[in-house]
């Protein structure tokens, strides 16, 4: 006698033929887990740099104010800008602030030639660059 049409020969699946084996659902988990792996890391670099280059973008301005004062007075200003401690020394020394409150310490030093600004934020997260070169911090 011939086989039925639509019988399927081999292996009987029990139960819902629409739901998913325990061995397919723990391969998605893992596809997922290793996307994560890789996405996560990623993602925290660009949030880094991203931050940095915020706060490089406020000290760029910075040496506008400085250049200006270099230019008046013949030496470069020092200061500290700290909002939330109510200190506003760097305003008073060159006349700049920055655009945003948001809670960002910068802390200036100067020299003869050059001057050093380190920007802290309130996350932890710290930049320090050397004017006029821009040249990072060692």
């Amino acid at each position: 006698m011939p086989p039925r049409r639509g019988r399927r020969r081999g292996r009987v699946r029990c139960g819902n033929p629409a739901a998913f084996s325990l061995l397919e659902l723990l391969a998605v988990v893992a596809v997922i887990a290793a996307i994560t792996a890789i996405a996560v890391p990623a993602y925290r670099g660009h949030v880094a740099t991203a931050r940095e280059s915020a706060l490089v973008n406020a000290m760029t301005t910075m040496a506008v104010f400085q250049e200006d004062v270099k230019l008046r007075t013949g030496a470069y200003g020092a200061g500290r800008h700290d909002a939330a401690a109510g200190v506003t020394t760097l305003a008073d020394a060159i006349g700049w602030r920055p655009n945003a409150e948001d809670g960002t310490v910068y802390v200036v030093t100067a020299g003869d030639a050059s001057w050093t600004v380190t920007a802290t934020a309130p996350s932890g997260h710290r930049a320090c660059r050397v004017f006029p070169a821009r040249a990072p911090c060692l």
